[in-house]
């Protein structure tokens, strides 16, 4: 006999054995019971959790000649047919080969005749989405009004693409996707039956990859037992780490190493356990997906009293999930869960996961333990007094990293490279004493030693505080333009400009630099750059400079000037000559909340309309008792 998959082997014979969709299995139990069967039904959900599974089991029920309260008996022939596939009253289709018009009139041609044993002749058509709108609307008067001896059972896994019209004529069920524990109990059934050896964390691996899909489970554990050969008379067993090797998944130990480096601030941590990973060939994309899962799972373990209601852990990864989450601040883990959340599209997205993936875990490191604004402004109000001292909130205490896990130590140890022994210089005869006397050179003075830094607040808790920086004699300081570096050219000897990126540069620092590049490049831009010059640098983020020009300091053909493709393309080419990787975007300048005056019927004064104001008697004499001068002003538009 042939060999038979185990999603095929094991598939569920009656309701009561479908795993997660009881409500489904009451729901068309009490139909057949109360004779109340519907001639439509929809059966709607993601891939293996049991679609046609439910409409195969309820097709087999209706015609079951000795149901027993709505279960099919599984014993009788029209029940031995259908498990066989062989019956002529059940007619299973598939929608994506079966698609057109005249396969959809073939069914209807075929409606009017009786079923040949059974009750009911019934059409099961699998992947119904992908049925053509003019099949739809050749199977529309069929389908409202059937003959009474027929039966249509819809399954798809994208309902939005089925027509409104068809939907409204159909019993529309929606199967849930299947939680970790019920896939990992039937697994554990499915090996117990077929004498297979599996431990539980494996077994728990396997419905983590499944995403909540049944039959994908199976194939998986199909998959491994062929891997490893986990049967008993061979006495292997099948392994957490063998399903984390086959599939590139990551383990739960390993996850909580992640998790306590995020945690923990500690960056190196980290690092070694990603370039670990990395170098195993794990999937970083279902790597990210996973620390997120886990930090929403230390979340809830904190925070909710009745976790256990809401994970899908065991009881001892629920205890742990438990103890780690109370030992940190619950600021600080919504903290770490919101930045990682936040860079969830933009991970998917990246060409260099390990790169990005390493950014994000320093840049959500560095923002989550960084001092809040609420504990500046508690120790500002206890400095100044306006905090009571009984109200001070103590200092948190420090976060104490348990040691890391022997598992995840020896996935470094393996990963880290022999270091090779370096070969012996070969001897080499000494030099002949010189005849002169040579003098003692005096031996330099050891550097004196490093003042010892000053001690940290107290008050301010546990958080680190900036130590200060030393000014690099290359960089310049605010309000200067940028030195350019000039390396000589091999061929020609001449100075060649270098690219000077430097992240520490304001945008003002940026649009100094550029310039200065344009001058450099030829005198004919100088007034180029006197134009430049009225603009404002409002941003310069992710390598992206942004000018702005305001209308009421630039006129109408400086603007234009600076629009123009050909400037625009100067402009751009000199500032990648800067930056690589930059980018120059030129818009107009708004002020803040200029838009919502707009809404409101204002508008921004001109400078001329501005002088005028100025002279005006009664804002003359509020300067001059107050001291003041006008700088802007908006008017009231008809």
């Amino acid at each position: 006999m042939s060999y038979q998959v185990l999603a095929r082997k094991w598939r569920p014979q009656t309701f009561a054995e479908v795993v997660g969709q009881e409500h489904i299995g009451r729901t068309l139990r009490n139909a057949i019971v109360q004779n109340r069967i519907g001639h439509a039904y929809l059966f709607v959900g993601s891939r293996g959790i049991g679609k046609t599974t439910s409409a195969r089991i309820f097709a087999k029920a209706l015609n079951c000649h000795q149901h027993i309260d709505g279960e099919p008996c599984c014993k009788c022939e029209s029940c031995l047919e259908v498990a066989q596939g062989n019956s002529l009253d059940v007619i299973e289709i598939d929608g994506a080969s079966h698609n057109k018009v005249e396969d959809i009139r073939e069914i209807r041609d075929n409606v009017q005749y009786s079923p040949a044993k059974g009750k009911y002749k019934i059409y099961i058509i699998d992947e119904v989405h992908m049925l053509t709108t003019g099949a739809w609307n050749a199977l529309l008067k069929t389908l409202e009004e059937p003959p009474a001896h027929v039966k249509f059972l819809f399954a798809t896994t994208e309902p939005h693409k089925v027509l409104p019209t068809i939907i409204s004529r159909c019993q529309r069920f929606d199967l849930r996707r299947i939680p970790v524990p019920l896939i990992v109990q039937r697994l554990a059934q499915i090996a117990a039956g077929e004498g297979i050896k599996i431990q539980d964390q494996a077994l728990a691996a396997i419905a983590r990859a499944a995403d909540g899909g049944m039959r994908d489970a199976q194939s998986i554990f199909d998959q491994m037992i062929a891997f490893c050969g986990g049967l008993q008379q061979d006495g292997g067993s099948i392994s957490e780490q063998d399903v984390i090797d086959v599939f590139g998944l990551a383990s739960g130990t390993e996850l909580r190493e992640l998790a306590l480096a995020l945690l923990g601030n500690d960056l190196n941590r980290a690092m070694r356990v990603l370039q670990a990973l990395a170098d195993c060939g794990r999937d970083l994309e279902r790597l990210f997906e996973d620390l997120v899962g886990f930090v929403r799972n230390l979340m809830i373990a904190a925070f909710c009293s009745e976790a256990a209601d809401f994970l899908e852990v065991s009881s001892s990864e629920l205890a742990d999930l438990t103890a780690l989450g109370k030992s940190v601040e619950p600021q600080l883990l919504q903290r770490i869960l919101q930045g990682l959340v936040a860079q969830e599209w933009n991970f998917r997205t990246a060409l260099n996961k390990r790169i990005y993936l390493e950014v994000v875990l320093s840049r959500v490191m560095l923002e989550a333990h960084s001092v809040q604004i609420d504990d500046l402004m508690t120790h500002i109000n206890a400095l100044s007094g306006l905090l009571p001292p009984g109200e001070i909130p103590p200092p948190r205490p420090p976060i104490v990293l348990p040691p890391m896990a022997d598992s995840v130590r020896d996935l470094l140890q393996a990963k880290r490279p022999a270091a090779t022994p370096a070969a012996p210089a070969p001897a080499t005869p000494a030099p002949p004493a010189p005849a002169a006397e040579t003098t003692a050179t005096p031996a330099t003075p050891p550097a004196p030693a490093p003042a010892p830094p000053p001690p940290a607040d107290s008050s301010l808790g546990d958080h680190p505080v900036a130590e200060e920086l030393p000014v690099s004699e290359e960089l310049p300081l605010p309000g200067q333009p940028p030195a350019y570096a000039e390396s000589e050219s091999p061929d020609t000897g001449e100075a060649a400009p270098a690219p000077v990126y430097a992240p520490e540069f304001s945008p003002e620092q940026w649009r100094a630099a550029l310039c200065a590049a344009l001058l450099k490049q030829s005198s004919e831009h100088r007034e180029l750059v006197e134009i430049l010059d009225k603009f404002t640098a409002v941003s310069c983020d992710n390598h992206v400079l942004i000018l702005a020009y305001d209308q009421r300091k630039c006129s109408e053909h400086e603007v234009r000037t600076v629009l123009d493709p050909r400037t625009l393309a100067l402009l751009k080419e000199t500032y990648q000559r800067l930056d690589p990787l930059g980018n120059l975007l030129i818009q107009r300048w708004t002020a803040a909340g200029e838009e919502e005056e707009h809404k409101n019927g204002l508008r921004a004064v001109s400078l001329d309309e501005l002088d005028q104001l100025a002279l005006d008697p009664f804002v003359q004499l509020f300067n001059q008792q107050l001291g003041s001068s006008v700088i802007d002003a908006r008017i009231k538009e008809d």
